[in-house]
């Protein structure tokens, strides 16, 4: 019952170009990610919440320098 009635939406992203095919790009974010995380693994849960603020702040304005 619930799959038909969310059946009609499922499949917007096949008429969008602007959304990927695959989830590889997203998949490497997020492996540089763990991988930034491991090489400080001592950071207290705080300090890593604020490493990951940080890490994507930087990652977001660098990607609008390019755009």
């Amino acid at each position: 019952m619930v799959i038909k009635k969310a059946l009609p939406n499922m499949f917007h992203y096949l008429d969008n170009d602007r959304v990927p095919k695959s989830t590889n790009g997203l998949e490497s974010f997020f492996g540089h990610l763990k991988g930034h995380l491991a090489i400080h693994r001592g950071l207290s849960a705080k300090h890593r919440k604020n490493f990951i603020q940080w890490y994507l702040y930087f990652k977001n304005a660098a990607r609008s320098e390019f755009s």
